[in-house]
């Protein structure tokens, strides 16, 4: 029999990543912990964020003796690097006959949302892992954050009072300063540029099967980024497999298969002047990142 296997994102909680183990129903042999290893430039971020790595390990560790891998994640914000490793961690764990359970409840939405729809993706491609992969989420008794801006609130009418004080006049003005900031904007400001832009998108899973062509077609595609007319595509594709270029009914399948890939989501097609320019979407290129050993022989060389 397997074991219990739990993936534990960690962002700035400790008792909601702990709980469910310790308290709840859910049980643990063995434990990942993931936190970011890139240094932060808000320091209290980043002590906040290392003192729940060290509490969670100490607590799992010492507290109910289980065994515990602390795992790093070098961009928390780069999706395309936090799929394939959650899809992998989740895989390995899955084929070696374990019950994996992905505890989404902390650390930034792009880890999470990685862990969530690689686990998903996992159990699309072979439902008979759906009793092996769980994704749960915790949600808090109490946001502390309310706490504190009442009490930030109130410390701010105290400071009030207190005109005669210059030192009390100051922590007054950056008081309010904060409480208006949180007012007008919420417990969080502005939005940070990451991956060249303001957003990431998470792509949507397929439920359709890849068929042993279309997975030919997608490790090609990868290896030549994008193609400037699906007769390109079909020409480039047909001097790697030695097929007969010139053969109609080679350039019909891969125009079919392409058009198959789009609707599926795995491939982005773009009309420029009565031709399509064909390349990876980004689920597409997450795919062959995660079956490198899908590879088909000929594309290897």
């Amino acid at each position: 029999m397997g074991e219990t296997i739990h993936i534990i994102p960690v962002g700035f909680d400790f008792q909601r990543l702990v709980q469910p183990i310790t308290q709840g129903n859910l049980e643990a042999n063995r434990i990942h912990i993931l936190h970011s290893s890139r240094e932060s430039s808000d320091e209290e971020a980043q002590e906040l964020a290392g003192r729940m790595v060290e509490r969670l390990q100490e607590t799992f560790e010492t507290i109910l003796g289980k065994t515990v891998n602390i795992e790093t994640v070098d961009d928390i914000f780069k999706f395309e690097d936090a799929y394939p490793m959650a899809y992998d961690m989740i895989q390995e764990e899955v084929k070696a006959g374990n019950d994996v359970w992905v505890n989404i409840s902390s650390m930034p939405r792009t880890v999470a949302f990685a862990f969530a729809i690689a686990a998903n993706t996992l159990v699309v491609e072979n439902p008979d892992n759906r009793d092996q992969i769980h994704t749960y989420y915790v949600s808090p008794e109490e946001y502390l954050v309310t706490r504190m801006i009442k009490e930030l609130k109130k410390e701010r009418e105290f400071l009030q009072d207190l005109d005669d004080n210059e030192e009390a006049k100051e922590r007054f003005e950056e008081i309010n300063d904060l409480v208006d900031d949180i007012t007008r904007s919420g417990v969080t400001k502005g939005a940070k540029k990451m991956n060249g832009g303001l957003h990431v998108e998470f792509p949507a899973v397929s439920a359709s099967e890849l068929h042993k062509f279309e997975k030919t077609v997608l490790h090609f595609l990868d290896n030549v980024e994008k193609t400037e007319s699906t007769s390109e595509l079909a020409r480039k594709l047909g001097d790697r497999l030695n097929e007969e270029v010139d053969d109609d009914s080679f350039k019909s399948k891969v125009q079919y298969n392409v058009k198959q890939l789009e609707t599926k989501g795995f491939v982005d097609r773009t009309e420029e002047k009565n031709r399509y320019i064909t390349e990876l979407s980004t689920m597409g290129k997450l795919w062959v990142q995660t079956h490198r050993n899908d590879t088909p022989p000929r594309l290897k060389a």
